[in-house]
């Protein structure tokens, strides 16, 4: 029979451990695979290292210069700039459309892509109905801003914006926003590039551009639509649409020289977009853990039943002797000393589990009002410091509660 319970014991314990392990691993695992998906959405803003490469230098000719860029990837045709958003990048052209929907500028795999003319447009931008592409990212990446149009008020105040070419500079004003899919043929078919092809896709705006959105159909005689996925839908598309307009020359001296943003502004999380942390995550966790230990949530709770039996039978050691006289004086203090310290520690624990309890409830609280998981990701926020403070509160409760500083029991025990 005793050779039964060591053996159970025995299972126990490695089931246990077995347990803490999977459990820590499945932890590692999900962090890892959040802090991934942050990496991803991060290196889909245009860097600083991206941002060097802007063409911003007017040769003498009136061109711009793309000399670097074409440098790093000879398949850049442009750069594409929608001021007080995250759009900002250089364009490439594939020998067909799905070439650089998983590859960067750089030429690398990339699951982000990069913003690209469609493979029907001249590369010079010569048509008058152009089509550029880019992925939708959560974070605002890419052409993650595209989506914010369908608000009337996002769409008018960020209307302006530059597409700056080897050939020449354009101003662009966003006219129009529209939901539709990736087999429409009004907005994606490109067989007709002539004059009537804008014509034909002003008038069919103009019955199915979104209603929320107050349009301006000046005339227009160059289109650049700015493409990408509507989140809700698989096929589903959402397209802007700008009258791209050629920039006016002005004198430099002697020279006609037009006149460039210039603008070289590095994008990223912190753009006024609703975000989450990890940090703040990682804080409520480490909260809950503290109240419920992963690896010793027995060890700590058993203190409980231990210690109150354990006073207990000090007290009635205590008693029996008050009447029978059968321990002396110095001994019955010590033993005093030891059931008033357990009392005192008891209470502390009963404490301290109502402390850790409200404690986490408040972390919990505190991440549901200020964080919304359905939003991208950043490492830490306004609020990681707030967090980070519960948690510390909880580890110091849990300190200050769940140890015993009393006179050491004899041979003291609580497996």
């Amino acid at each position: 029979m005793e050779k039964l319970r060591s053996a159970a014991k025995i299972a126990d314990r490695i089931l246990g451990i077995l347990t803490g392990i999977f459990a820590a691993v499945l932890l590692i695992y999900s962090a890892y695979v959040l802090y991934d998906n942050f990496r991803i959405g991060e290196n889909a803003f245009s860097s600083w290292d991206m941002q060097q490469y802007k063409p911003t230098a007017v040769k003498e000719d009136g061109t711009l210069d793309f000399s670097e860029l074409k440098k790093i990837n000879p398949d850049t045709i442009g750069w594409v700039t929608i001021f007080d958003t995250n759009i900002d990048y250089p364009i490439m052209q594939g020998k067909n459309d799905l070439e650089y929907i998983n590859k960067d500028i750089y030429g690398n795999s990339s699951l982000t892509g990069s913003i690209y003319l469609s493979s029907e447009n001249d590369g010079e931008f010569l048509n008058n109905y152009n089509i550029i592409y880019g992925h939708h990212m959560d974070n605002g990446a890419m052409f993650g801003d595209v989506n914010k149009y369908s608000d009337e008020s996002y769409f008018m105040s960020h209307r302006k914006g530059e597409l700056i070419t080897p050939k020449g500079l354009y101003d662009l004003t966003v006219f129009a926003c529209l939901r539709t899919n990736a087999y429409s043929s009004e907005v994606y078919a490109l067989s007709d590039l002539k004059n009537k092809r804008v014509q034909e896709i002003i008038s069919y705006l103009r019955e199915n551009a979104e209603k929320c959105i107050k349009t301006d159909y000046s005339p227009v005689k160059k289109v650049v639509a700015l493409s990408t996925c509507a989140g809700e839908s698989t096929n589903g598309r959402i397209v802007i649409f700008c009258d791209a307009s050629p920039k006016k020359a002005v004198m430099k001296g002697n020279q006609s020289v037009t006149p460039v943003s210039g603008d070289r502004i590095v994008r990223g999380h912190h753009t006024g977009e609703n975000v989450w942390a990890l940090l703040n995550l990682i804080c409520v966790l480490i909260t809950l853990f503290t109240l419920i230990p992963l690896f010793s949530i027995r060890k700590k709770y058993r203190q409980l039943p231990y210690t109150r039996n354990k006073y207990k039978e000090y007290d009635e050691q205590i008693k029996q002797n008050s009447q029978q006289r059968t321990v002396d004086d110095d001994k019955i203090k010590e033993i005093k000393v030891f059931s008033d310290d357990l009392k005192h520690f008891f209470k502390k624990m009963v404490i301290g589990i109502a402390a850790e309890a409200i404690i986490l409830i408040a972390g919990v609280i505190a991440f549901l009002l200020t964080e919304d998981m359905s939003t991208p990701m950043v490492i830490s926020d306004q609020w990681t410091g707030l967090m980070v403070g519960i948690s510390i509160i909880g580890l110091i409760a849990d300190f200050i509660f769940f140890r015993y500083r009393g006179k050491r029991l004899p041979q003291e025990q609580f497996e």
